[in-house]
């Protein structure tokens, strides 16, 4: 099995990484042969709310994945079943010399002076930047200044963190970029990137040919929202469009990648404009969940690098139709097949770890010799609760509180059946010999009925945690076919 290494650039690589940790979580594949993702965020601001809550996530998806194994499963997929390994690396790629820099001292802009008087070099670089591109502190990010983006990206220095994330790559790994091209980040890194991995050889990098025969794949988010006005920031969105068509121009013969994947909406939403740091926390837009469906895609797809001539594969995301908001059954037919059943299992599965578990440890499953030395304590439980809660009442809530808005389920509906709350997908109806029989159960008692049958079958060298997946899963999965014959 392979490994496929993702590097999510500036704040919307970290977005979609999010929105790729919950699709995993919900049992999405990526195909026959990616076993592994390395997730790494490049992003001079440290301390953005973006990238600390996507790091924090991928931490507690790690914890809950430690306890699991798939060998010795009926159902080789599940729930977490792709393995995120952050190479020892924090799931960031450090960057050499921006903390407490200023830019103008990183490019060392003052030692361009003869006889205390500017010489041409300074004069030059004054063209280049801005008086405020000059002051700006490189820790909280370029800005949205691409031109400051490229010179940082491209310092040789940084190369020395990429060598040892890079030191374990083998043949069969590949290579994905995550990155906006309306900011600074992402706009200067995509391109500069893509050019190291390909350079590998020149570079000495460790497992160099591998690294540069290896099959890249890359997402560019267009513009897709929008920022409030604030005068005392250098972000302006009226630069967006510019920025982009200058950006789309520079990339025709300049990228050497196996699929590219464009992925952009009508401004629908405008954020509050903050610079960095801790306040940038934007909501889950689906235009991230989309641009993690390309990652998605590109796992599934076995692609292989020709070294001699790449021929690069374009590609784009659609819907059915132009709708706000968007429900599952808006997706296109493959769309929904990669991702309906998983989506709505662990939403059912979320929902049950909240709202039902509790009540039902006494139950027949929660008595079997799996389970028999369990502590319902255990920080394996109490991990997989706060998985769920951050899945359905912070990732789907911001989906369907955003514009444009994804609202696959009712997540708030006052019901008795949860079954009715999966938004215009109607569960089957049951049968006059279904009801005869005691089929005809509604909610958590129908899970709680499927549970106890595949609790007693044989599922044998499965520990606790094993177990209760296993278990939870099936169920849930069985319960969806029967309903809605998914």
């Amino acid at each position: 099995m392979s490994k496929l290494y993702i590097f999510g650039i500036g704040g919307t690589g970290a977005r979609v990484l999010r929105s790729l940790t919950m699709l995993l979580a919900s049992g999405v594949s990526l195909g026959n042969k990616i076993d592994t993702i390395v997730p790494v965020i490049i992003d001079p601001d440290t301390s953005n709310g973006d990238l600390t809550r996507t790091v924090s996530l991928m931490h507690l998806y790690r914890k809950i994945r430690q306890h699991l194994s798939f060998d010795n499963r009926p159902e080789k997929e599940g729930y977490f079943k792709v393995e995120i390994d952050d190479m020892n690396t924090n799931f960031r790629l450090h960057l050499n010399n921006v903390a407490n820099m200023k830019f103008a001292d990183y490019i060392a802009y003052n030692r361009f002076t003869n006889q205390g008087q500017a010489d041409s070099n300074q004069a030059l670089l004054s063209l280049l930047f801005s008086d405020k591109n000059l002051a700006c502190p490189l820790d909280v990010g370029f800005k949205g200044n691409p031109n400051m983006g490229s010179i940082v990206l491209n310092d040789p220095k940084n190369t020395e963190s990429m060598i040892s994330l890079l030191q374990h790559f083998q043949s069969d790994d590949q290579i994905f970029i995550v990155s906006s091209i309306f900011g600074g980040t992402g706009a200067a890194g995509f391109p500069l990137l893509q050019k190291t991995f390909r350079e590998a050889e020149r570079l000495n990098m460790p497992n160099s040919s591998a690294i540069a025969n290896a099959a890249i794949g890359a997402v560019t988010v267009l513009p897709y929202f929008g920022l409030k006005e604030n005068k005392s920031s250098e972000i302006n969105m009226e630069t967006f469009i510019s920025k982009t068509k200058a950006a789309l121009k520079y990339y025709i013969g300049n990228l050497d990648v196996d699929n590219l994947y464009y992925i952009c909406d009508s401004i629908k939403n405008r954020y509050d404009n903050v610079e960095g740091a801790t306040d940038q926390r934007n909501k889950a837009h689906f235009v991230e969940l989309a641009a993690a469906l390309s990652i998605v895609d590109f796992g599934k797809s076995n692609v292989e690098h020709n070294r001699v001539q790449t021929s690069t594969s374009y590609r784009e995301f659609a819907i059915n139709a132009d709708q706000n908001p968007i429900s599952l059954n808006d997706l296109c037919t493959s769309t929904l097949g990669s991702v309906g059943r998983e989506m709505i299992s662990f939403y059912l599965f979320s929902r049950f770890m909240m709202e039902h578990f509790d009540q039902t440890r006494d139950y027949a499953w929660a008595k079997t010799p799996q389970m028999k030395n369990v502590s319902w304590n255990d920080a394996f439980f109490a991990d997989l609760r706060q998985f769920a809660d951050a899945y359905k009442n912070q990732w789907l809530k911001e989906l369907s509180d955003n514009q444009r808005s994804f609202q696959p389920f009712d997540l708030f509906a006052n019901t008795d059946d949860v079954f009715d709350t999966i938004m215009h997908i109607e569960p089957r109806k049951t049968s006059m010999l279904g009801r005869l029989l005691g089929k005809n159960l509604k909610g958590y008692p129908a899970i709680d009925t499927e549970i106890s049958d595949v609790s007693m079958k044989k599922l044998r060298g499965l520990d606790t945690y094993n177990f209760f997946i296993t278990v939870h899963e099936a169920a849930i999965n069985n319960v969806i076919k029967k309903k809605y014959n998914i």
